[in-house]
């Protein structure tokens, strides 16, 4: 490994990372280098096979950190997937590719965050992906190749239908900022291909062969290399440190560090180099550069639990449960469509018919009395300044409020999709039985977690992974009414013709439809069976330091010179559904904004 200076160096290979330096490499005078933990897996299957997405969980593609015990969920602790590839999320997770919501981004600009408007922020997310065969009016003109799944069964419009009877549109455009509704949710899978597309196929391959563009995978980024100050004091980043087969070396930036690990380990990396809360770092022996005790704070993610019943299993209404079963001649021919001409099951995620829904008038009643009960005058903030505190509590308020604003996202699955509350998802019942299940994620929640470093060292288990989940009253509340529109969209024509209570799952489900009814019930189910998603954001807030912020609207890191963050950890606001779309977005803006300041 040729040790030299490289113009810019990039922590992390993931989405944001290569597209940053796919974009900084466009111009040849600069020299760029990204430094990404994980292997090279670009050509492997379970990479670019669509049905094969899950199969890289808890290997050594994934980190596979363990939350701290989750104190409004009795305790209880659960597996958290953090890619470790090149690639990072995008090469790892589900194909959906759901934007966020104009009203999301532009709460960021009311946080300080001028040049981050959705009218700005949009023209960035459209650059950034292509959907040409679609039922939308948007197409993007980017690299990022989309499709919508042809639908093979009767499922989607049954979705439809259902969604359409509680009141809500089926026709709007997913990828207009102004979504509400069911939708067939577009995929990363490239109709051409067949394949996923994704930033290593997308970004990366056209970029890979150019000269100034180096690319070293297993190494780790221990931390940033603070050697000289400016004139007026601050430290100012000079390079990394990393290791490479057991053997720590340094390697200098002559402009500009980008840690771009994402939301766990970007703040990672600023504390182990002396950037963070001055109290935790002294307690470990770490040199303190930059006092901002808000690194690592604001992790947000998205509260997640399911419902299912069984199929009567008609003509037309067919569901995966074979394939979740590993049934042999079933996966067999699955395979052999798919080698074939790119078709059946392998050739999708089976996760795209989904929905983004307020609450119904029916769900919604007495509400503003629980918007004051649980207002932040009255909660505990922790780290969390009370002016965020508010803007954040105004923006979740004005949705619930809205009935053009979702605040879930309902997941339609044809088969079991039970999520379990100690693992990944609970295993399929045995026998014949098939399942129709719903997973339901909070949109906007207001809990509010954090993660730090417990050592000096760079090791991933040495995070405390705290995502606080449900840890505030209204997510619970807004849950667990959701989980009752949910229960009533399966329970109602035209469902009703089409499904049956679940008999093989009641350890983990509700006995019947409607046994939920009562909110409290509800309540004690969500807590009882609620993980949280794979989709954190936040911990390097872009905001005013006075506010919580750890990076300024050019992603410059307060307090010193010559680093940024780039990922989605400066997402101050969660989005609305999986962060994927919306850390497309966030880079392509990014590297709009750095190449600027060149």
């Amino acid at each position: 490994m040729e040790s030299k200076a490289f113009d810019f160096i990039i922590a992390g290979g993931g989405t944001a990372g290569l597209i940053l330096a796919a974009r900084l490499s466009e111009d040849p005078s600069v020299q760029v280098l990204v430094i990404e933990a994980g292997e090279d897996l670009t050509a492997d299957p379970r990479v670019t096979i669509p049905a094969l997405a899950a199969t890289l969980l808890g290997t050594s593609a994934d980190w596979y950190l363990q939350s701290t015990p989750q104190k409004a969920l009795g305790g209880r602790q659960f597996a958290q997937s953090a890619a470790r590839m090149l690639g990072g999320s995008s090469a790892i997770n589900s194909h959906t590719f759901t934007p966020t919501s104009r009203s999301n981004i532009d709460a960021w600009v009311g946080l300080g965050n001028p040049g981050w408007d959705w009218s700005s922020f949009s023209k960035s997310l459209e650059s950034t992906y292509s959907l040409e065969k679609s039922p939308y009016a948007t197409k993007g003109s980017g690299p990022l190749q989309l499709s919508v799944a042809d639908e093979l069964t009767q499922w989607p419009q049954l979705w439809r239908d259902a969604i359409s009877k509680l009141g809500f549109p089926t026709s709007r455009d997913p990828l207009s900022g102004q979504f509400v509704g069911a939708m067939r949710t577009p995929e990363s899978i490239n109709p051409a291909t067949h394949q996923r597309s994704y930033v290593g196929s997308a970004y990366l391959a056209p970029a890979k062969d150019r000269e100034n563009l180096t690319i070293w995978t297993q190494t780790l980024v221990d931390k940033v290399l603070f050697d000289k100050r400016s004139e007026d004091g601050k430290p100012v980043a000079t390079g990394v440190e990393y290791t490479k087969d057991g053997k720590t070396s340094r390697i200098d930036a002559r402009k500009e560090v980008i840690l771009s690990a994402g939301a766990v380990h970007s703040p990672k990396i600023l504390e182990l180099s002396g950037v963070g809360d001055a109290k935790l770092l002294k307690s470990l022996g770490i040199d303190v550069l930059v006092d901002n005790p808000y690194v690592g704070e604001n992790l947000q993610n998205h509260p997640m639990t399911s419902i299912t019943c069984e199929t009567l299993q008609q003509e037309g209404y067919e569901t995966i449960d074979k394939i979740m079963r590993q049934d042999p001649e079933t996966l067999a021919a699955a395979m052999g469509s798919y080698a074939k001409d790119g078709t059946g099951p392998f050739s999708r995620s089976a996760i795209d018919m989904t929905a983004q829904l307020p609450l119904s008038t029916m769900h919604a009643t007495g509400l503003d009395r629980v918007l004051q009960e649980t207002s932040s005058e009255s909660a505990d903030l922790g780290k969390t300044t009370t002016t965020f505190a508010k803007a954040h509590e105004s923006f979740v308020h004005s949705n619930i409020k809205s009935s053009e604003e979702a605040t879930a996202q309902y997941i339609a699955i044809p088969g079991y999709g039970i999520i379990n509350p100690t693992a990944d998802r609970a295993p399929i019942p045995p026998g014949n039985q098939t399942y129709f299940s719903i997973a339901i994620l909070l949109a906007s929640p207001l809990s509010r977690g954090s993660v730090h470093i417990r050592a000096a060292s760079s090791s991933s288990p040495d995070l405390a992974l705290d995502p606080a989940c449900l840890s505030h009253p209204l997510d619970v509340e807004i849950l667990a009414r959701h989980v009752q529109q949910a229960e009533q969209l399966l329970a109602t024509d035209p469902f009703a013709a089409h499904v049956r209570p679940s008999s093989t799952c009641d350890d983990v489900l509700p006995s019947k439809p409607g046994s939920l009814a009562n909110l409290a019930d509800a309540k004690e189910y969500v807590l009882r069976t609620t993980v949280c998603a794979n989709h954190y954001t936040g911990t390097c807030s872009m905001m005013p330091r006075e506010m919580g912020g750890v990076v300024d609207p050019q992603l410059r890191v307060y307090g010193c010179e010559g680093l940024r963050v780039l990922d989605a950890s400066v997402i101050p606001i969660t989005p609305r559904a999986s962060a994927q779309a919306t850390v497309y977005g966030v880079a392509e803006h990014g590297a709009k904004i750095i190449k600027a300041s060149l």
